[in-house]
């Protein structure tokens, strides 16, 4: 077993977790047993079947930030990987080799699997290549937000000291989901600060003298995106899903899954392609 505690954040998306998983175990090193799932679904779209089928641990979501709080803080895993269900893998990998990577890099405190050279957004970092597979950067405020994007819960991969020092400044009432655990991370944040009001100005003045470059690493290809086809959360966006959860559910017990495997040579320019690539196949 390896250093890192995975987990895949889910709720009533049954068949793209078990694409996501299933492209999991194609493209990686990974095993199912290194896997922890925190999922919240309704009586129209059970489980069962997954947990019956997967070797990994299924925890059923009771309190959001007091189940993610309690998983990180009783792993002895030195990394913490996150993952979304709507996540694809497209590429091979191997954990052990990142986990070594890290090891050997201190002052990196990400890696991101979503991103690579082959992404479009923006002024590009000056990447430093570690070694031949590898891209590092820092997080400047002059690159394009994607690439200084530091605290993402799709998948990426840090260092379990970093996780549990952000989370102890997370307002608990607030975490209810992965969005709001997400996103309250910029507010802070000097390389997102946007505007000229108030409270853009005291940001500012807060930030002043303060350098905050946060260090991420990729491989030189990203190896996944997510494929955002419906929406879970309740956010007030102008969103309109192209398939429902029970339809996908439905097909899943039919005997459908994503075709991961025609992903394989697929040279994606975002973190998230929507339905572009989006194919089921019967297993």
């Amino acid at each position: 077993m390896g250093q890192t505690f995975i987990i895949i954040f889910s709720k009533n998306r049954s068949l793209q977790l078990k694409s996501l998983l299933q492209s999991i175990f194609y493209f990686s090193d990974i095993k199912p047993e290194e896997i922890t799932i925190l999922y919240e679904t309704t009586k129209d779209i059970p489980y069962n079947s997954l947990i019956e089928n997967f070797n990994c641990c299924f925890i059923k979501q009771t309190d959001f930030y007091t189940d993610i709080s309690r998983l990180i803080k009783n792993t002895k895993k030195k990394f913490i990987f996150f993952m979304v269900d709507d996540l694809i893998f497209k590429g091979h990998f191997k954990l052990r080799q990142i986990e070594h990577f890290m090891d050997e890099s201190p002052n990196i405190e990400c890696f991101s699997m979503r991103l690579g050279d082959n992404i479009i957004d923006g002024k590009k970092p000056a990447f430093q290549n570690i070694k031949d597979n590898f891209l590092v950067w820092d997080t400047s405020k002059d690159i394009g937000k994607t690439w200084r994007y530091f605290w993402e819960l799709s998948s990426s991969l840090y260092r379990k000291n970093r996780v549990l020092k952000y989370m102890k400044k997370c307002p608990p009432e607030k975490m209810t989901f992965p969005n709001p655990m997400e996103s309250y991370y910029y507010r802070y944040m000097p390389s997102f600060i946007y505007g000229n009001g108030i409270k853009a100005l005291l940001k500012k003045i807060i930030f002043a003298f303060r350098k905050k470059n946060d260090q991420m690493a990729s491989f030189k290809k990203s190896l996944c995106f997510t494929q955002g086809v419906n929406i879970v959360a309740n956010r007030n966006i102008d969103y309109h899903n192209k398939f429902s959860y029970i339809e996908l559910h439905n097909k899943m017990m039919e005997g459908y899954i994503i075709d991961y495997k025609s992903l394989a040579n697929i040279e994606n320019t975002k973190p998230n392609m929507g339905s572009k690539y989006f194919k089921l196949a019967k297993e």
